[in-house]
Order: C-alpha cells, then sequence, then structure tokens
C-alpha cells in the first residue's frame, strides 16, 4: 500500500452494535458491558489505494521434464502485479517509460498497465459507505444429507469477506513468460534464448491489462466463504467422517480486458528482462461482465487434498464437490422455492446459483431504427465485444486495416455440479 501527498487514509472499523444504552463519554468496559456486544464484522474502508509489484518479482509455475512423445516441458512466470488508478488516462509502464493517450479507438485506459507514480492510487477503493466487511455469520440452508439447518443449534458458523457493491475502476496488470522445452531442469538453458543467442528453450513474452471492477454490472460484489463441511456423503468423500476444510467464491468482474505480445522495436525480447510492449496492439474484450459462483452453502464447497497413493502420489486435487443426489438439494440448487416449471423451463431460477459470462454490451443496437429484426447489438462496434489490432502508427491512430472485429458473444446459465482437477506432474 501507498501514501500521496494529497489526504489519503486507511479506515479500520469494527461495526459494534450495543444493546445497553449509548454512553456519552469513553468508559471502560466490563465483563456485563461485554455481555451485551453483538460483533456485525470488520468493516475495511480504503482510499488513494495502490499495489505493486517490482517488474522482476514473479510467480512460477515449473514443470517437470516430460515424459511422453509429444510433450515438451513448459514454465510459466508473472510478473510485475499491480493494482492501480483505473480513472486516470495518462501511466507507465515496467519498462520504466510513460504512456498516455495513445489506446486504439479511444482506449486510453488499456494502452499503460499502470497508474503513474504521481496519482497512481485508486480513490474509492472501498469508500466508508461501501467497504470491504469480514465477518462470522450462520447462515441457513440444506447440508450435504438433505436436512435443514435452521437453529443457531445446528447451523455451521461461516467466515467471509464480501466485497463493495461498487468501486473506482482499477489498472489490473502484469507482463508473463511462457517457456518451452528447457532440458533437464536447467536453468542457464533457457538464459540462451534471447535477441543475441540461439538454442535453449522457446518463448513468449505477454500483457495482461484490466480496466475495471471486481463487481458485476448489477452491483453484485465478489464474496469469499470459509466454513467446515459437515455431513458429507461418505461414499463419495472418504475423508468426510473427519469433516475438512470448504471453500465458497463467487466470482465477480466488469470492465474491459486486453492482452498483447507484441513488443516495440527498441525491446530486447529477452527472457527473464522487462520487456517494452506497444500501446496499441492486441486482442480487446470491451464491457464484460462476468459472475462465477464456485460452491453452495452448505452443500457444495471447493475442498484441497493430496494424491498420496499410486502413481500419482505427491500431486494434489482441487475439487468442487459433488451436487448431493438428494431432491430437496436439487430444487435448492434450480430454483428459489418450489420449482416452477412450464414446458420445460423453470420459472423461478435460482440466480444466485446460474453464473454467466458476457463479452460485449447486449443492450445496444447499431442500427436502432431496424425494423427487420436483425439489428444486432453493438456487434460492429470497435469500443463494444472483442477486437484484435494488429498493428498502429501511434498517436491513437491505427491503420484501418490493422483491425478485426470479431462481434460480441456471451454465455449464460453456467450451473457446475461437480469438477476434480488433479496435478499429473508434481512427482513424488
Amino acid at each position: 500500500m501507498r501514501r500521496n501527498n494529497s489526504l489519503s487514509h486507511m479506515l479500520l472499523g469494527a461495526a459494534l452494535t450495543l444493546g445497553a444504552s449509548q454512553a456519552m463519554a469513553l468508559q471502560e468496559l466490563d465483563d456485563s458491558s461485554l455481555s451485551d456486544v453483538q460483533g456485525a464484522g470488520l468493516a475495511f474502508a480504503m482510499d488513494d489505494f495502490s499495489f505493486r509489484f517490482a517488474p522482476t518479482s514473479y510467480i512460477e509455475l515449473t514443470g517437470t521434464q516430460a515424459q511422453g512423445a509429444g510433450w515438451e516441458r513448459g514454465d510459466a512466470r508473472y510478473y510485475g502485479l499491480s493494482i492501480t488508478n483505473g480513472e486516470q488516462i495518462a501511466g507507465m509502464d515496467w519498462h520504466g517509460s510513460g504512456c498516455g493517450s495513445g489506446g486504439a479507438f479511444g482506449n486510453d485506459h488499456l494502452a499503460c498497465p499502470m497508474g503513474t507514480d504521481n496519482g497512481g492510487g485508486i480513490g474509492a477503493f472501498a469508500s466508508i459507505y461501501d467497504p470491504y466487511v469480514l465477518r462470522a455469520y450462520q447462515y441457513e440452508g440444506y447440508d450435504y444429507s438433505g436436512a435443514y439447518l435452521s437453529t443457531p443449534a445446528n447451523m455451521p458458523t461461516v467466515m467471509e469477506l464480501i466485497g463493495p457493491s461498487d468501486t473506482d475502476r482499477w489498472r489490473w496488470s502484469f507482463w508473463g513468460e511462457l517457456e518451452v522445452d528447457r532440458l533437464n531442469n536447467n536453468p542457464a538453458d533457457g538464459a540462451l534464448n534471447n535477441s543475441y543467442n540461439v538454442g535453449g528453450a522457446d518463448f513468449l513474452q505477454s500483457q495482461t491489462i484490466i480496466h475495471g471492477k471486481p463487481v458485476t454490472t448489477d452491483g453484485r460484489p465478489a464474496r469469499l466463504r470459509l466454513m467446515r463441511t459437515t455431513g458429507m456423503d461418505s461414499a463419495l468423500y472418504p475423508w468426510a467422517d473427519s469433516n475438512t476444510f470448504g471453500i465458497t467464491y463467487e466470482s465477480a468482474l466488469s470492465g474491459d480486458f486486453r492482452f498483447s505480445v507484441r513488443q516495440k522495436a527498441n525491446s530486447e525480447d529477452r527472457l527473464h528482462w522487462v520487456p517494452d510492449f506497444e500501446d496499441n496492439e492486441g486482442m480487446y474484450f470491451k464491457n464484460v461482465d462476468a459472475y462465477l459462483p464456485l460452491g453452495q452453502l452448505h452443500y457444495q464447497a471447493l475442498t484441497l487434498d493430496a494424491v498420496r497413493s499410486g502413481s500419482e502420489r505427491g500431486n494434489f486435487i482441487i475439487e468442487l464437490t459433488q451436487i448431493p443426489n438428494i431432491a430437496a438439494v436439487y430444487e435448492d440448487f434450480y430454483c428459489v422455492g418450489p420449482c416452477n416449471i412450464v414446458n420445460g423451463e423453470i420459472q423461478n431460477p435460482n440466480n444466485d446459483t446460474r453464473g454467466y459470462v458476457r463479452w460485449g454490451d447486449f443492450t445496444r443496437f447499431d442500427d436502432p431504427g431496424s425494423t427487420d429484426g436483425f439489428a444486432v447489438p453493438g456487434a460492429q462496434s470497435t469500443d463494444n465485444g472483442i477486437y484484435f489490432v494488429s498493428g498502429g502508427t501511434g498517436a491513437g491512430t491505427v491503420i484501418p486495416d490493422a483491425v478485426t472485429n470479431l462481434g460480441i458473444s456471451r454465455i449464460e446459465g453456467m450451473r457446475i455440479n461437480h469438477m476434480k482437477i488433479t496435478t499429473l506432474g508434481a512427482g513424488l
């Protein structure tokens, strides 16, 4: 976290509701007073906030030497993660040079990966009226056996972090490199491949910029919950007798994205070296709106486990546990209240379990006066949907044939009944 010369603060407030009458002056709290306190959670309000890794600081995913024919080892690194001002147009990149209004088709906020050192903070990262809230809470709901938990005696306690329902826009950025075919786990082998040497591993460097906020366009916030799983079917989950740690996560995101690989002429294009990317080039995803719920209280959770035997021993498992085959649970998963189905269509769907990803604003029309019924919402607009910019002449201008418009797209009604991911390359 950084602080500018302008007024900035981070407010950490404990939101406490007191059942006793309020005192007009500070008084010592004795045991009797504390017994009347009910904790509603901790509220975190932050303004002028930014978070930056050095451009050489990285997270690494390392592969192992491939055993089968046709496979090559792959290693990935992600550098310079930053969360900075999204309202500011002018900015800077990891190479240390500034940039400004050079974005293709007015996408100035996607030209620069970071806000500048002066004014790079996010004004309302989380306002005092709409903060992050961390609390322990008890929710009603069906468990894995189909029993409805509705009293304090049987409702499990859930620790949750709830994000704001609105924020100023952020820039979330990082650059990365994918290295393929490093031989014999030799780090020096990868370093051979740059613009001055031949041999070694092949690689590709990329830049990712997100200009948006962790909220859907209709104000649904992101939500993380931690809990102890209870009542799981031991036939499906052999480790369930002792219960385990469970997670649910409601991912919410809206904004614009840019992914690019083209570097400037003076960039060395060298492995483990900070690149300098073009301000225009890349794949653009405009007016993105996404909501993806992973897990449901109290009958589906993300769990973590290790492979403890067999040829895959030493690997790990990430599982979104299976929805129990119980009518009450299925009805809760798909409907609000008893399912009302007419002509095969649910009339009262549960939107809390139904995810979606929308690339482009579907409320906009290129030809709003069309009467033929075939007008496509904003599909040909270069400020909406998905398009590719392959080059440019700088200063916000792009040669006409450098753009390929891919239109708009969406996936609706995503519900995940079960998902299991097992790693294969961790080894013994």
